[in-house]
């Protein structure tokens, strides 16, 4: 392990495929300080851990709390004041930051996320040879990206895909290889352009496809992912599972027929 600047790097290559499993001290704060709801949370374990930390951060400054990205918007200004005060006081945010850093309550935050992304990393290392012949088989994409995956809290939902080499993850392993399947996911994003129906294509792919090959249950019905998506899936379904009989599988040319579909 590697620490600079408040970033612990580690790296795994396998293959074509490396993924760099990362801790960004200052992207685990806000994203733990800004994932509130209810719905934020992936599950109760280490809630209450959460809260001490979010409660402690509002405790020392409830006007910096509310300058953190999302949960910010334009009218702060208006109740700033003006421009000019807001730049101040987002000058702040620094001094905040790294006071936060060194609280015990973000510490126990920082050291069970440390435990998470150990946990992804022997996750992904222990599964990639399988995981990314089945991949190769179902899309022929190059699995030669260099992705950063950037964990926070494992009680917290997170999953994204950033740009063209950054993935931001974390949530509880609902089920086995739940990790591995949704990191396989956000990879997928980096190949296909962002519509509603490659998403769907992705969900097909790893959600469902790649799932039960890892023995996962059988679909349909389409039970995860996003609920917008799925009466794309089911007009997709029968042109899939012909694609999944096929030989010779050619997914650019499946893409391209899907496209035309007059139902999508």
């Amino acid at each position: 392990m590697s620490v600079n600047d408040g970033h612990y790097s580690f790296k795994v290559y396998n293959y074509f495929m490396t993924i760099n499993f990362r801790i960004n001290q200052d992207y685990l704060i806000a994203h733990t300080l800004i994932s509130c709801k209810e719905h934020d949370f992936s599950s109760e374990e280490h809630k209450k851990d959460i809260v001490a930390f979010q409660d402690h951060a509002w405790e020392l400054s409830k006007d910096l709390y509310n300058l953190i990205p999302e949960r910010t918007d334009a009218e702060t200004i208006l109740r700033i004041g003006d421009f000019e005060k807001y730049t101040k006081m987002v000058g702040q945010l620094d001094d905040y930051v790294n006071k936060l850093k060194q609280s015990k309550e973000f510490k126990v935050i920082l050291e069970q996320t440390e435990k998470y992304r150990q946990f992804c990393e022997r996750e992904w290392g222990s599964n990639y040879g399988r995981i990314s012949k089945i991949i190769q088989e179902l899309t022929q994409f190059n699995l030669d990206k260099q992705v950063a995956v950037f964990i926070t809290h494992p009680s917290q939902r997170n999953g994204r895909s950033i740009g063209l080499d950054k993935i931001a993850w974390g949530h509880t392993e609902d089920w086995p290889n739940y990790t591995v399947v949704y990191l396989w996911h956000e990879i997928l994003h980096k190949y296909m352009d962002n519509t509603d129906l490659n998403h769907a294509l992705i969900e097909l792919i790893t959600d469902y496809e790649l799932r039960r090959q890892l023995g996962g249950p059988d679909y349909p019905p389409f039970t995860t992912g996003h609920e917008r998506l799925q009466k794309t899936e089911e007009i997709l379904l029968p042109h899939w599972k012909r694609y999944l009989s096929s030989k010779n599988k050619n997914f650019t040319n499946f893409q391209e027929k899907v496209e035309k579909l007059t139902d999508l």
